[in-house]
């Protein structure tokens, strides 16, 4: 019998960051909402609470482990190969819902799971496209725009290519590129190491998918329009400057640790 109490305890042990979040996640994915409430697990739901406490002892995203996650109210499915959705990221999806309608025409540049075109797909109505480069990662991106009935055109290419969709003018574009420094890829914690690589770095400084993708897209976005692309801790005002030197009029949106999060470029 496992219950909520030894669930704890043994990710506790293991170093996990919020063992009490983490023992109740998997009551709730393994046992039912009611085994949230005391007493303990047997049978079938015992074994898989008992695998996943394994994986994740060994430093597996408990994400990874469930094989799907929440983002802004829909499921997505996750595991080896792509970036797990995090909730500072749903605020690219509230820029959206406050600024876009159906009518609006939406691009999304390395995709990834589909967490962010999806959600403002479903959210606005909007008509969005998704770009995603890397091939485990698109295959998530189009399984989860199938799980939630979005109207989203997925395409398999490089988000730092502008030509994409020739003719094709843009109200809105969004990204969360990768942006980690090399000092912080050389002391990830240890979850986040399985994440793929392609999806957390962006050069030495952090900047480069920045550098090369803002002005690649500026000139696609229609008058009135704008590009949102979420930073790091730290890279706000650098990613105002691309945004300015790329014609657009930036202003930093904070999360709700208070932190500038997203730059918001709009096209006079």
């Amino acid at each position: 019998m496992v219950s909520f109490a030894e669930i704890r305890k043994t990710l506790a042990a293991a170093g996990v960051f919020d063992p009490d979040f983490e023992a109740r996640e998997m009551l709730r994915e393994y046992a039912g909402d009611g085994a949230l409430f005391g007493g303990s697990v047997t049978g079938e739901a015992e074994t898989a609470i008992e695998e996943a406490l394994r994986r994740r002892v060994n430093g597996e995203p408990l994400q990874y482990i469930f094989g799907k996650w929440e983002f802004y109210g829909y499921p997505f499915y996750v595991g080896k190969g792509v970036l797990i959705p995090r909730p500072e990221t749903e605020l690219l999806v509230d820029i959206a819902v406050k600024r876009l309608s159906g009518g609006s025409t939406v691009i999304d540049l390395c995709s990834g799971s589909g967490c962010i075109p999806v959600s403002i797909a479903l959210r606005t109505g909007a008509k969005c496209r998704a770009v995603e480069l890397h091939e485990e990662a698109f295959s998530y991106l189009t399984r989860n725009i199938e799980l939630n009935g979005a109207d989203v055109e997925a395409v398999r290419a490089d988000a730092l290519d502008g030509t994409l969709f020739p003719g094709v003018t843009f109200d809105a574009v969004f990204s969360n590129p990768p942006y980690l420094t090399g000092e912080e890829m050389r002391t990830l914690m240890r979850e986040v190491r399985h994440e793929p690589e392609t999806a957390l770095y962006g050069g030495e400084d952090g900047l480069d998918f920045y550098r090369r993708m803002i002005p690649a897209w500026a000139g696609r976005i229609a008058h009135g329009g704008f590009f949102a692309a979420e930073t790091g801790d730290s890279q706000s005002e650098a990613v105002s400057g691309i945004m300015r030197d790329a014609g657009l009029s930036p202003e930093t949106i904070t999360d709700y640790a208070g932190i500038g999060r997203v730059v918001v470029g709009e096209r006079q």
